[in-house]
């Protein structure tokens, strides 16, 4: 392989060696170089993206914390009423496993509020590697200077490395979008049961319905924490091979003999590094997520059960007493569904903005590979 010149331009993590030499096929360097730009701005894009849809989806989470608390107070309302004593007691053990639903819900609210976070400043400190790669890139090009070969060999295998690993994180989000539309379902079917048993607790089809989607939403619910826990480990693959890239930069920066060129390739390896601790950061947010997911799976099969329970011993007494607070428990159970549909729409955004961006990872990482053949 001939003697090149490789200054290395990353995107959201992703790095690229720009070939400068007399030599070098100007066509197919420029036509690499027109990649490298296209699929930057695809990921900065993406990234975007994929934040703003992240807050949407940590706001859903926080409105579905609060439909869990109204539904908590619904069933102690009708515990408290104590129309009925076999009614008060599965109502109160229903409201038992939702206060600490509840709690378990506002954990995942709270942490996917931190990856939404994570998620900003990782696009944000991405922005300022770009820029600084970019001075890097037009200031080696004019001094002509060569980089060193094993930096940039080390640095196309972390790239690669990056790409498979946000693969893994397209794949897992969806699977969560998946769960997300199961949970909707569920939800929304829920809701029209617990309203219709709000009218008519001894509703026959409206038990059996009530049974299926506490059994959906629970399942839906362990899917979603499998998938959560798959984008942890992908995200975590990811930062690794972040910290990797920020080698090759500080690698190259050392090689560096024009003074200048070494000056700016510094910049850029501290930009790298910079952008490779956002990255970690993710990883540790999107693990705190997948933990809290877990934890709300382990109380919904609670709840789930308690529910269910609930709902048999309100029909068994419904031929005796009436209850006000039916009306409340249906309306709660709305607010959740709305909360539901919300985040359904947040993760289909998320997986939408993730294959995107996979994609322009993709396509940064062949055009290095150009670069290098150019």
């Amino acid at each position: 392989m001939r003697v090149a010149k490789f200054v290395f331009a990353v995107s959201c993590g992703l790095s690229v060696a720009t070939a400068s030499v007399a030599s070098a096929d100007d066509s197919k360097l420029i036509a690499a170089e027109n990649q490298i730009k296209k699929s930057m701005a695809d990921e900065a894009a993406a990234h975007r993206l994929m934040a703003a849809a992240s807050r949407q989806n940590a706001k859903a989470h926080k409105d579905a914390a609060a439909a869990t608390v109204a539904i908590q107070k619904a069933y102690d309302q009708r515990a408290k009423a104590n129309k009925d004593a076999a009614q008060a007691a599965a109502d109160a053990q229903a409201a038992k496993a939702l206060d600490d639903m509840a709690k378990a819900d506002a954990k995942r609210a709270a942490a996917d509020d931190a990856f939404a976070a994570s998620e900003a400043t990782a696009a944000d400190q991405d922005k300022a590697f770009a820029a600084a790669d970019a001075d890097a890139r037009r200031i080696a090009r004019a001094a002509k200077s060569h980089a060193d070969a094993k930096a940039t060999a080390d640095l196309e295998a972390a790239v690669n490395a990056q790409s498979a690993a946000e693969d893994e994180s397209a794949k897992a989000a969806n699977d969560v979008q998946e769960a997300g539309a199961a949970k909707q379902a569920a939800s929304n079917a829920l809701a029209k049961a617990e309203a219709l048993l709000g009218t008519s607790p001894g509703d026959a089809a409206a038990l059996g319905q009530v049974d299926k989607a506490e059994a959906d939403l629970a399942k839906a619910h362990h899917d979603e924490q499998k998938a959560l826990a798959a984008r942890a480990k992908a995200r975590a693959d990811y930062a690794a091979s972040s910290q990797k890239v920020a080698q090759a930069y500080s690698a190259a920066a050392a090689a560096e003999h024009d003074a200048k060129a070494a000056a700016a390739d510094k910049k850029a390896a501290e930009a790298a590094m910079a952008a490779a601790k956002a990255d970690q950061a993710r990883a540790d947010a999107a693990a705190a997520a997948a933990a809290a997911a877990d934890e709300q799976a382990s109380h919904y099969e609670q709840v789930a059960a308690a529910a269910r329970a609930a709902a048999r011993a309100s029909a068994d007494a419904a031929a005796r007493h009436t209850n006000a607070a039916n009306g409340d428990l249906a309306k709660a159970y709305a607010l959740r569904a709305k909360a539901n549909d919300a985040m359904a729409k947040a993760v289909r955004d998320i997986a939408k903005a993730q294959h995107d961006l996979a994609e322009a990872r993709k396509a940064h990482a062949r055009a290095i590979s150009d670069l290098r053949a150019a």
